[in-house]
């Protein structure tokens, strides 16, 4: 087996994962909110832009499934190179952004690039290197953080040099994205990244009972619903304490240097912990892998109310993000593992659909929880849920 060609596919599809990634994510982070801002023409409008952020992450709710679905059908390559045309495509569209009904059906639209390439692009990895699933995975995630950490930064950059030029922001996003579209040309039509071992899907002839019939397999199966499950009260988890940390660490009035390094730390551990923990399952197995990641996280979260200090504070903000680096080092590969060959993309979109659900709702509920509970209540409804994950997914065989 030539291992140059084995890890060149593994790194093409990295490659264009971060700047796919970094695409998106510098389309909304730190430009979209400011942007919507201004676009705003009346007072009216301005309790509209919470629906532009949501936007986008319709898309992950209701095609996930079917993309990964789709990919089982027709090849992973192909379904990748259509999702880097709408990374491509979507940055340039904003130019024609003249009120903010324009930019929700934009944000809608470039929602739908997210939400195809990451379950693909997972499902081609685990098929490929199925002794390494949870190091590759969990390599490729970490390398499409990378791109999630960078492009703020240079976004904020942008903006200062352009003199809050939006336009010429999108239009970086752009060139990001067709760099990712032509790097999944490449992948597309290269014959030298193939390895012996290494899954194609072929082509088959789509029916809707047949596309139907993967996505039905999945659902019936008890352990990768729960697995499902898992992750999604893992992101409700990371939704609420992205959000509500930053309101708790202001409401204790500490330095405003703080708000910007608890999150930072949070994504550091993600970024640094998950490709280790990889490597871990990979080798030990990962449902103990899995439990644990659960019970660190559920416990330290439990302990938040209580946590005043700073350093404490970054102490526990920290153990919950290897807790959930712990966790998201398996589910995919855990998933993968359970799946038939032929119904892997459905699985890894299901996987997928079910985690944008629990974090989209996360927040929302959470927002009910505050009136009436304070931040004690939101954070231990948090720690509840990953620890009920945590017993579920132990009893469950």
């Amino acid at each position: 087996m030539n291992k140059k060609l084995k890890y060149g596919y593994f790194i093409i599809i990295s490659i264009i994962g971060f700047f796919a990634i970094f695409s998106s994510t510098m389309s909304k982070s730190p430009i979209l909110p400011l942007f919507a801002n201004y676009l705003i023409t009346s007072p009216e409008e301005l309790q509209y832009i919470g629906y532009v952020t949501a936007a986008s992450t319709i898309p992950g709710i209701i095609i996930s499934i079917f993309a990964g679905r789709l990919s089982d059908l027709y090849g992973r390559k192909r379904i990748i190179l259509i999702s880097t045309i709408i990374f491509a495509s979507a940055p340039f569209l904003y130019v024609f952004a003249i009120n903010i009904w324009i930019l929700m059906i934009i944000r809608f639209y470039h929602g739908f690039s997210t939400a195809i390439f990451v379950p693909v692009a997972t499902t081609a990895i685990a098929e490929s290197y199925p002794e390494r699933r949870g190091t590759n995975i969990s390599l490729f995630s970490s390398i499409t953080t990378v791109g999630r950490i960078l492009a703020p930064i240079v976004g904020t950059l942008l903006l200062t040099l352009t003199n809050y030029f939006y336009y010429g922001v999108y239009i970086a996003c752009g060139i990001s994205g067709a760099l990712a579209f032509l790097f999944a040309f490449y992948l597309y039509y290269s014959r030298k990244l193939h390895f012996e071992g290494m899954v194609e899907t072929k082509k088959q002839v789509f029916t809707v009972r047949t596309f139907f019939k993967g996505i039905k397999d999945v659902f019936k199966h008890k352990l990768i619903l729960v697995t499902c499950i898992v992750q999604a009260s893992q992101f409700f988890a990371f939704g609420v304490i992205e959000f509500y940390i930053i309101l708790y660490v202001k409401d204790l009035n500490l330095a405003v240097w703080v708000i910007g390094a608890i999150p930072a730390m949070l994504t550091l551990m993600l970024f640094v912990f998950r490709p280790l923990m990889g490597i871990v399952s990979d080798k030990y197995g990962r449902r103990l892998v899995i439990i644990l990641g659960l019970i660190l996280g559920g416990n330290l979260t439990l302990l938040l109310p209580i946590t005043t200090e700073f350093v404490w504070l970054i102490i526990v903000i920290c153990g919950f993000g290897i807790g959930m680096a712990i966790v998201l080092s398996s589910t995919a590969a855990y998933v993968s593992d359970l799946s038939k060959k032929e119904d892997l993309g459905a699985a890894i979109g299901v996987l997928s659909t079910i985690m944008d659900i629990g974090q989209t709702v996360g927040p929302i509920i959470s927002g009910y929880i505050l009136i009436f509970f304070s931040f004690v209540g939101v954070f231990w409804m948090v720690g509840i849920v990953l620890l009920a994950s945590a017993i579920i997914f132990l009893i469950v065989e």
